[in-house]
């Protein structure tokens, strides 16, 4: 992945520029899921459920 990365002040100045920066993920990509939940881990599984 290549990213831009600065820095902004509250404004959205731009004060700082890093330029680009190439991130190597050491893993595979998750899966993409279609289904709802999208896992059963626990956090998932603790979600609360959406309004209706």
């Amino acid at each position: 992945m290549t990213l831009h990365v600065y820095r902004v002040d509250r404004d959205g100045a731009v004060t700082k520029d890093f330029g680009t920066v190439n991130v190597k993920g050491k893993e595979a990509p998750l899966p993409v899921r279609d289904a709802y939940p999208p896992c059963r881990c626990p956090r998932h599984r603790a979600a609360p459920a959406a309004a209706r």
